[in-house]
Parts: C-alpha cells; sequence; structure tokens
C-alpha cells in the first residue's frame, strides 16, 4: 500500500512540478499517509460521508474543531443542531441528549433510521426552520448551526443557550456577518480552527462561541490529548524540577 501511495504522490508533485519526480520526499509521503491513513480522509472522499478511519461518525466540521470536541466531556451535555447529519450520531455517542432540526425529507429519512435513543430529528420546511427550536422550551448546552438561514438561527440560539454554553459556527469564514452578530455579544470568545477536514479538498473553518463562564471538563482529567497523527510522547522537562 505504501508502494502504492508513493507512486501516487509522485504522480502528483510531477504534475505540479511541469518535470518528472521518481522519487517521493518522505514528509510528503508521511504527510499524505497521515492524512489518510490516521484520519481517514481518502475514503471519506470516496463514500461522501465524514468518518473517521474506523467508519465512526463525525460532523461536518474541520478536523481541528473536532478533535477539540472529542476531548471534552459532554456526558450530562444538551445538544441542539440546525442541520442533521453524522455530527447527529457524533454527539448523541457522547452526550446526554441530541435534537436535530433537518430540512431534506430524504436526509431526514437517513439519520432517523440510524438514530440512537438519547436522539429526536425533526423534518421542517425552510419557513419554520429557524424557529422550530422555541418548540422545545428549554435552553441547550451547546448549539450547533450547520445548515439553512445561519444569521437569523445565530440570533435566535443565542436566546436558547444555557449560561456556560457553546455555539458551534460551522463554515464561519463563508458568514462574517453572523459572526460578527455572535462576537458582539460581550460573554461569547470566539475561538476559529481552520484546517482541512472530511471530504472537502480545501480548508475552511468552524468556529465555537464560548460562554465566558462556560466550565469545559476535559475527558480523564487531560487535556489537549494527542491528536490522531501526534507522536505520542511527554516531554521531560513536564513538570516541576526539583
Amino acid at each position: 500500500m505504501k508502494k502504492i501511495l508513493k507512486k501516487l504522490i509522485s504522480k502528483i508533485i510531477s504534475f505540479f512540478l511541469g518535470h518528472e519526480v521518481s522519487i517521493c520526499p518522505k514528509s510528503v509521503e508521511d504527510l499524505v499517509y497521515n492524512l489518510n491513513y490516521k484520519y481517514g480522509y481518502s475514503m471519506t472522499k470516496l463514500e461522501q460521508k465524514p468518518s473517521d478511519i474506523n467508519n465512526q461518525e463525525l460532523p461536518w466540521f474541520t478536523y481541528p474543531a473536532i478533535e477539540y470536541i472529542d476531548q471534552i466531556d459532554l456526558r450530562d451535555k444538551s445538544v441542539f443542531e440546525w442541520g442533521a447529519g453524522n455530527s447527529s450520531i457524533f454527539f448523541a455517542k457522547r452526550s446526554h441528549k441530541v435534537i436535530s432540526i433537518e430540512s431534506n425529507p430524504e436526509w431526514h429519512k437517513v439519520i432517523s433510521e440510524k438514530k440512537l435513543n438519547n436522539q429526536e430529528v425533526f423534518l421542517k420546511n425552510e419557513g419554520d426552520f429557524v424557529e422550530s427550536i422555541e418548540e422545545f422550551n428549554q435552553e441547550f448546552d451547546i448549539i450547533i448551526i450547520d445548515s439553512l438561514r445561519r444569521y437569523e438561527c445565530a440570533s435566535k440560539a443565542i436566546t436558547y443557550l444555557k449560561e456556560g454554553g457553546i455555539i458551534i459556527l460551522d463554515n464561519s469564514d463563508w458568514h462574517p456577518s453572523t459572526c460578527k452578530l455572535l462576537r458582539e455579544f460581550p460573554k461569547f470568545i470566539q475561538v476559529d480552527f481552520h484546517g482541512f477536514g472530511p471530504i472537502n479538498p480545501y480548508s475552511w473553518t468552524t468556529s465555537f462561541f464560548i460562554d465566558r463562564e462556560a466550565i469545559i471538563k476535559p475527558l480523564d482529567n487531560i487535556q489537549p490529548h494527542y491528536s490522531k497523527a501526534a507522536i505520542i510522547q511527554t516531554s521531560d522537562h513536564d513538570g516541576l524540577i526539583i
């Protein structure tokens, strides 16, 4: 497999350089290998669905955003999302409750058939999409905006977010006015996760708007966790020197 991958990378580099390259640089080979076989990128591209190398569901966020949220203890958290998908199952496996709103009937059917016991998935047309959050008469710990009418959803999310909660806006680089709307509320800290992610051949941004009163607990009391392609080690200088 590595030999095939090496030949493929050499052809790609040759194309961009405009001349034949017979040997793929080791650093480039390692980079592509990690992206495809640690993060599972090539599989997501082929299957057109966000998942990890073990075919477990992922949100369609950037990899840095996914790795950040995956190290947080969400077991007692409630999640609301505008836009259902693999993210619905990802969060359902990690949190207490997930409520998802979807506008596409076919996609709603797919997610409904796969949903877990702590999931609810509702089909809404575009006219009722934003206001759908009002029906549940509750606040949520995490609100995800990743579908239609994002500016209006963001405006509505502020009212229904629990104190200490997080609003997640995907493709935030395409929605600067929506970011500005949320950022202008003094209680929010905007954290941008730029990078590559599942399926797409380009990088983008997933932004977290974190309430300044948030108490974010890491899983296993360890933060940061190692990323998928990290070198697993601990520095000799990590701690007090006696």
